[in-house]
């Protein structure tokens, strides 16, 4: 069996061959003056008792009713109209991942 003398540590790995993710604030990321911050800012404002009570138990690490709210709304003002291209833009657009809070993507059968 060959075994490989690497002369220069590999930090991009950390031992279970999977990259290190470094979280950044997304926040700095986003001009205080783009639609997001506005719609946002909105939703937080308003009463969603109602929508809550809809509601019979919520899980930890799923996204928040409101935040929900917040991602249809935005996908709708964007002209986004899909259930599923909503899901794929929760993964890829910075925007989408502001209004989820570190929250991971939902399915989108939940939206």
């Amino acid at each position: 069996m060959l075994k490989h003398n690497y002369l220069q540590k590999d930090y991009t790995t950390n031992g279970v061959e999977k990259q290190l993710k470094i979280p950044f604030e997304i926040e700095l990321k986003i001009e205080k003056s783009d639609p997001v911050m506005l719609l946002s800012q909105y939703v937080e404002e308003m009463d969603l008792t109602d929508l809550y009570s809809t509601y019979e138990r919520m899980r930890e690490k799923q996204a928040t009713p409101r935040q929900l709210l917040k991602i249809l709304l935005y996908g709708y003002m964007n002209r986004e109209y899909s259930s599923r291209a909503i899901e794929t833009r929760c993964k890829r657009d910075i925007n989408f991942m502001y209004l989820l809070e570190d929250n991971p993507a939902p399915d989108h059968s939940t939206t």
